[in-house]
């Protein structure tokens, strides 16, 4: 009975953390403010007007898709965060943060049953701390809706696959493969490098059970049709193109091999403590002569996140808020890894406490290094808001503003640069004159 206590008491200590650190999500999102091409998505691109019915979202996609980039399922949803305003997105946000944390735990552990609150605790801790530019892909509301929303719909996607991995005769009926085939495609489109990475993780599963002699449903095929096509759709848009031409093309092999040498850089820069994690684990799997099939997810998973990140290689830049993808499929891969090795962990109840509790403390001693970052960088915004409605209130039309710049704090999504410039014809000073209602804007010069 003392051991029940002592497990319930450690287990409601957990799901603590657990809403402590959705409270700290849900904080740091409220203190990140609507910016940069958030101004341009509160608008309809054909119309110019306010975003105020999802006629006026798809309306504006058709173009976005000829002239902007091919991304439309993720570029719907920054529409519609701007229509409904930012107070509604800060809640829906930190619920889909929540989700994207349950979907890791959910992919490396392959069920919710017998749940594990530390593991969904170290999930957390991954991503808060490598994370290369948390706040541009996690808490900013175009950044979120490309990078939180896009690996969020593809990890939802792959949800049946996960279930049905391992059985012996999965459901296999027909007309699975036409919600496969069709969700396929919404997945694929998310992204230009989840959405690939998702079609090599597919075809990686299937092999894995061909290669173990099990039969692999049809709907399976028809899921890696689908994103197949997702991602083209994407690729191969107007937008897509034109962007890719005038950053500079793919180039030629002798172009994509350095960018493929400055990613792996990149990548052992910004995910060092994980990779050290995953060695770790390996080792602790050899040293206890673990099933070498236990393996096969979290080298599936792995080659996931490789294929996100090198994938890149194809694209003239890769901003650090693309990270987030592949991030996401490196720490599903350490977690099942973790699973894999026997979960190893301290052997005592109050040592699993204090360790838990220590991690906790150094996030919240991290997070109210940060607050203070985002409150600097959110006043000036709202001050320059404030100063934007006092002139046109006294009928001024052209406003010449304060730009404002981040505190280069990985947690703030403004860039550590001047916002707008002093050319009024600039594009971001453009869209802000539109959001405010103005003729024009153009920055004070300094």
């Amino acid at each position: 009975m003392a051991a029940e206590k002592s497990a319930g008491r450690e287990r409601a200590f957990a799901f603590v953390l657990i809403a402590l650190s959705l409270a700290a999500f849900f904080v740091l999102n409220v203190l990140t403010p609507v910016q940069r091409d958030d101004w341009s998505y509160a608008f309809d691109f054909v119309t110019k007007g306010r975003i105020s019915s999802f006629g006026d979202i798809f309306r504006s996609l058709g173009i976005h898709y000829v002239r902007v980039n091919g991304r439309l399922p993720v570029h719907f949803l920054a529409h519609l965060f701007q229509w409904i305003g930012k107070t509604a997105f800060d809640f829906i946000n930190t619920a889909a943060f929540a989700g994207l944390i349950t979907l890791i735990y959910f992919h490396a552990f392959g069920t919710l049953r017998g749940f594990r609150p530390y593991a969904w605790l170290a999930a957390f801790v991954g991503v808060w701390a490598l994370t290369p530019a948390f706040g541009e892909s996690l808490l900013w509301v175009t950044g979120a809706s490309n990078y939180l929303y896009g690996i969020l719909m593809v990890l939802l996607y792959l949800i049946p696959f996960r279930r049905c991995l391992e059985d012996e005769r999965p459901r296999n009926k027909p007309w699975y493969a036409l919600p496969a085939l069709l969700l396929g495609v919404v997945a694929g489109w998310t992204n230009e490098n989840t959405g690939g990475a998702l079609a090599v993780l597919i075809l990686c599963l299937a092999i894995w059970r061909l290669v173990g002699k099990k039969r692999v449903p049809f709907w399976w095929w028809a899921g890696l049709a689908g994103v197949a096509a997702g991602v083209a759709i994407m690729v191969l848009a107007p937008g897509e193109l034109s962007r890719l031409s005038g950053a500079g093309g793919t180039g030629g092999l002798y172009a994509i091999l350095p960018r493929a040498a400055r990613i792996t850089l990149d990548l052992v820069r910004f995910f060092w403590p994980g990779i050290a994690v995953w060695v770790l684990l390996l080792v602790v799997f050899i040293a206890k002569k673990r099933d070498g099939r236990l393996l096969r997810f979290p080298v599936v998973m792995l080659i996931a996140g490789c294929a996100a990140s090198y994938s890149m290689a194809l694209s003239p830049q890769m901003p650090s808020r693309v990270w987030c993808g592949p991030l996401i499929f490196f720490i599903i891969s350490a977690l099942a890894l973790w699973r894999a090795a026997g979960e190893p962990s301290l052997p005592k109840a109050p040592l699993r406490v204090l360790a838990a509790a220590l991690c906790a403390a150094l996030v919240m001693a991290h997070f109210a290094f940060v607050v203070p970052k985002l409150v600097s960088t959110k006043t000036a915004f709202d001050a320059r808001a404030a100063d934007a409605a006092e002139r046109l209130a006294r009928g001024e039309r052209d406003l010449t503003l304060d730009p404002v710049s981040g505190s280069g704090s990985r947690f703030d999504a403004a860039e550590p640069w001047n916002d707008i410039s002093v050319d009024p014809d600039n594009w971001l000073n453009v869209a802000l004159a539109r959001y405010y209602g103005a003729d024009s804007v153009a920055a004070k010069e300094r």
